[in-house]
Parts: C-alpha cells; sequence; structure tokens
C-alpha cells in the first residue's frame, strides 16, 4: 500500500517537473531567454513574497508601472517597479523604481547611488499616484542595468508561491 502511494506522488512530481520543462522550452523559443529569480525580502510586498519565484523574460519596451529586474549599485539583483521614465536630450531614457513596501524610490533610498546616470531630461511621465515618490530629477536606471522585466498577463504577475524559503 505505501509503495504505489509513493510511486503515485514520485509519478506527479515527474509530471510536474516535465510540464514545467515543457514551459521553459516553449519560454525560450518564444522569447529567446527565460529566467527564473527567487524574491528575497519584502520590498515588493504585498505583490511579492519572501521566496516567490518569479519568471524573467527579456524586454522590448519598459512602460509605466512594469516590476523589471536591475542591478543595483553592488551587482545585486533587485526586482521593483518602475515609477517614472525619463527622456533624455540624447535619445536614451532613464527609469526611477520603488519597492512597493518601500517608504521612497530607489534613487532616494540609495538602492541606486546618488551618482547615478543623469541626463538633461526633455520629458518625463509618472505613474499615476506615484507623483510624491518622484521629486526633480535627472538620475536614473539606465538600460545597461535592467536585466529583463517580471512575466505579468494584463498586468498580473506570474509567480510560483507559496514555497518554503531555504536557510530560514
Amino acid at each position: 500500500m505505501r509503495t504505489s502511494i509513493g510511486k503515485y506522488i514520485v509519478n506527479i512530481l515527474l509530471l510536474l517537473l516535465l510540464v514545467f520543462l515543457l514551459y521553459v522550452n516553449i519560454s525560450y523559443y518564444i522569447f529567446g531567454q527565460v529566467t527564473l529569480a527567487v524574491v528575497n525580502g519584502r520590498s515588493m510586498y504585498p505583490l511579492l513574497h519572501n521566496g516567490d519565484i518569479v519568471i524573467i523574460l527579456p524586454f522590448k519596451d519598459i512602460k509605466l508601472g512594469d516590476v523589471i529586474i536591475f542591478k543595483n549599485d553592488a551587482d545585486e539583483l533587485v526586482i521593483h517597479r518602475v515609477i517614472a521614465i525619463l527622456e533624455c536630450d540624447n535619445g536614451s531614457k532613464l527609469y526611477i523604481t520603488k519597492g512597493d513596501n518601500n517608504p521612497l524610490n530607489d534613487i532616494d533610498s540609495g538602492i541606486i547611488s546618488k551618482k547615478s546616470v543623469s541626463c538633461n531630461v526633455i520629458r518625463s511621465y509618472i505613474l499615476k499616484g506615484y507623483e510624491q515618490f518622484v521629486r526633480r530629477t535627472s538620475r536614473g536606471i539606465p538600460l545597461n542595468r535592467i536585466v529583463g522585466k517580471v512575466l505579468s498577463i494584463d498586468g498580473n504577475i506570474i509567480k510560483i508561491t507559496g514555497l518554503p524559503v531555504l536557510g530560514s
């Protein structure tokens, strides 16, 4: 009896693994790259919890409200929301981000250095409701520090949640 239950559980786990690998392969062919990231911390709470797994896709266009993954000054990966986009006179764009659960944007809080990239801003776009988090600034995160966007469908983040966090 125990042997059949054990085989049943193993078969279910193998089936889930097979479905996951199939998904990763399909995503790779559609998007060219798939990266999984494990959320560490509470800066995006309640949207993302410590230990959640998100799918990071390459980006073609970043819009206000997108949740992106980027490298901070210490070359650590950070998952936060784009709350403002600055268009520069040289044609480039800079992005201002903020964790949903953080009181300040990433530049003001020091997640991104005060010496972050700056430019002569000709136009800025701010996510509605986040105006108080973006003061007049000409600094932000450049494209070369952005790793990708978190997969979302109609604004809903796709995540694997409820897994125990190792080491905690």
